[in-house]
């Protein structure tokens, strides 16, 4: 039970991050969405800055769980690697527009050591990336392109659709990713 309850204030924290920003967000305004008393919401996170860390680093940890899968998967070539890839990270935003317009926001509200430890979990998940596509170009496969710069310019397109995504628009998750995936795999190719 007590773990619903937790679930139901990071959802009604992100809400509010998500509408009024991290820092015009009270602890009292979390816990009037939750119906609870402001006291009784300590019971189950420790500060607003930690559910803001928390929510970061759950969220990155999905992120870096699916790379080392995808990474790890001998069956994969290095095209279906980053079709995956491109795949998974614009699913997570789309059905997560809420929580990534939170982290992509407000990230940089956390204080220096939880900063530092979601840019480990940031940097591990870019180095995934470049790793793929550093794996593309030594199988010849990719042309031989600044592989750290090419997985920033991936990520930052893909995290951009935040801005711009609607569910149930004209578009769904699959066509975009079809559609980063044919930009980006035509870009870096050899032919």
């Amino acid at each position: 039970m007590a773990s619903n309850k937790y679930e139901e204030i990071t959802k009604a924290a992100v809400m509010l991050f998500e509408r009024k920003g991290y820092h015009a967000t009270s602890v009292q305004d979390i816990a009037d969405e939750v119906g609870l008393q402001k006291g009784s919401l300590y019971h189950y996170i420790s500060s607003k800055e930690d559910l803001l860390m928390q929510l970061a680093h759950r969220s990155i940890g999905e992120y870096n769980g699916q790379m080392e899968e995808i990474l790890h998967d001998a069956s994969l070539t290095n095209r279906e690697r980053m079709q995956r890839a491109i795949e998974h990270h614009l699913r997570y935003v789309t059905k997560n527009v809420q929580l990534t317009t939170v982290l992509l926001r407000e990230a940089f509200s956390l204080g220096e050591d939880q900063h530092q430890v979601i840019q480990a979990q940031t940097d591990k998940y870019l180095n995934f990336w470049t790793q793929v596509i550093e794996q593309g170009i030594a199988a010849g496969e990719f042309r031989p392109v600044n592989a750290r710069v090419t997985a920033l310019s991936i990520l930052g397109s893909i995290n951009w659709v935040y801005r711009w995504y609607h569910e149930g628009g004209k578009l769904t998750a699959s066509d975009i990713s079809d559609v980063y995936s044919h930009l980006f795999l035509e870009g870096i190719e050899k032919r």
